[in-house]
């Protein structure tokens, strides 16, 4: 804006002039005092009514409009009003939303971690229905190594616990694998009382040697511990025979029981 265009507004408007320099309307206003200034005096007199004519005009072309489209304005606000009350129960809802966003995150980590929990109980159990029959044998072991003991088939009661003894090295630490192993290692004993019992009976030569590679590779003893066992419970016994041996004056009959038990 120039000068000159200051200077007009200044004494035209003294109150307004700071408002008019920056008003978007201000070059209208400009222009109009400019189109005042070339009208002749028959003009400007005229000029006043036209603008209170002009005013009276849109006035009551407002005051139509209004009455016109009464509803429409009626509507409007009460749709402005309902939008500004939805808004406002959206704000809220939305703020409540977020101060339950931290608890909700937690619930669902709880869950994630909950889910992930029974995802690995059921793979466990989809493994161990898979390998029941499996399981099913090494749980029986004990029992089956019993039964071996029981029926005198120390070869296959020796194999059983040879390899107890291996799954128990690689897998000690499983409750169900150490308590296998801890009865396995029970009967094992039984075996072991077993098998130095039969020392003490009538054996043969072939079924004592038999029992006694049972018992070495049993290793329950050291060969030099495992020959004294022997002779120690083979003395015991031939003792206990020769002290049946009926004695006479003659001494027949025991020179005769000597001879059978040497025979034996």
């Amino acid at each position: 804006m120039d000068y000159e265009n200051e200077k007009v507004l200044k004494l035209v408007f003294p109150d307004n002039y700071d408002e008019l320099l920056n008003n978007e309307s201000t070059s209208e206003v400009i222009d109009y005092m400019f189109k005042l200034g070339s009208n002749k005096v028959d003009q400007l007199k005229k000029e006043k009514t036209r603008l209170q004519d002009e005013s009276k005009q849109n006035i009551e072309q407002t005051q139509e409009l209004a009455v016109n489209n009464y509803q429409t304005f009626i509507r409007t606000a009460e749709c402005s009003r309902e939008i500004f009350k939805k808004f406002s129960e959206a704000e809220e809802r939305v703020e409540g939303l977020n101060q339950k966003l931290p608890e909700f995150s937690a619930t669902c980590q709880r869950f994630l971690d909950s889910s992930g929990s029974i995802n690995s109980a059921r793979r466990l159990n989809s493994l161990t229905l898979t390998r029941n029959a499996e399981l099913l044998e090494i749980l029986e072991l004990p029992q089956l190594m019993e039964t071996c003991i029981r029926e005198g088939k120390y070869e296959e009661a020796l194999e059983l616990a040879a390899y107890v003894q291996r799954v128990g090295s690689k897998h000690g630490n499983i409750p169900v694998i150490a308590s296998i192993q801890s009865a396995v290692e029970a009967a094992w004993h039984t075996m072991l009382v077993q098998l130095l019992s039969q020392l003490r009976t009538d054996l043969q030569l072939p079924k004592c040697l038999q029992v006694v590679g049972y018992l070495r590779r049993m290793q329950a003893f050291t060969t030099p511990e495992l020959k004294l066992k022997f002779l120690q419970i083979r003395t015991s016994w031939f003792r206990e025979l020769l002290a049946k041996i009926p004695q006479d004056d003659s001494g027949y009959s025991s020179f005769k029981g000597l001879i059978v038990l040497l025979k034996v």
